[in-house]
């Protein structure tokens, strides 16, 4: 392949990764629409609802935290769960986990209950996770903060 075949390549694939991507936004627009949830929109494509507002600090970058969740599918598929008794922990910034999930946790603090729509890039993107996740998946997470520790 010439450099010339290879820049020309490339450029079609970031071209197709892109026009994937505004597609998949425009469907995620579209679900949130359709269920008339009162979502944000962060910079990064995050969609978020704070439902219920707890009492305590605000988690940050470093920070440990405890939280419940349940890990759907847009067709309402349950993948994952951990529930109050028996907690996920994370630190943030420093897990090995989506993306999505350390920008969704810096926008909650303890004690609150939201919900959380990951592109398939803030989640497990291209690949899924080999699992229950499919490949380019556009995930729902509902999430509760248990607890934080600095």
């Amino acid at each position: 392949m010439t450099d010339q075949e290879l820049a020309r390549a490339q450029q079609d694939m970031v071209m197709e990764n892109k026009r994937q991507h505004e597609e998949e936004m425009k469907k995620i627009k579209e679900f949130i629409a359709e269920k008339k949830w009162p979502m944000r929109e962060t910079s990064t494509g995050l969609h978020y609802w704070i439902y219920e507002v707890g009492a305590g600090k605000q988690a940050q970058k470093n920070d440990h935290v405890w939280i419940a969740y349940t890990i759907s599918l847009p067709d309402g598929t349950i993948c994952y769960t951990a529930t109050p008794a028996e907690p996920k922990e994370i630190h943030i910034g420093h897990e090995n986990i989506e993306s999505g999930l350390h920008e969704a946790m810096q926008l909650m603090h303890e004690g609150d209950k939201a919900r959380f729509i990951f592109p398939s890039h803030l989640a497990f993107g291209f690949t899924g996770d080999s699992n229950k996740i499919p490949q380019n998946a556009t995930v729902i997470y509902d999430i509760q903060l248990l607890r934080i520790r600095s």
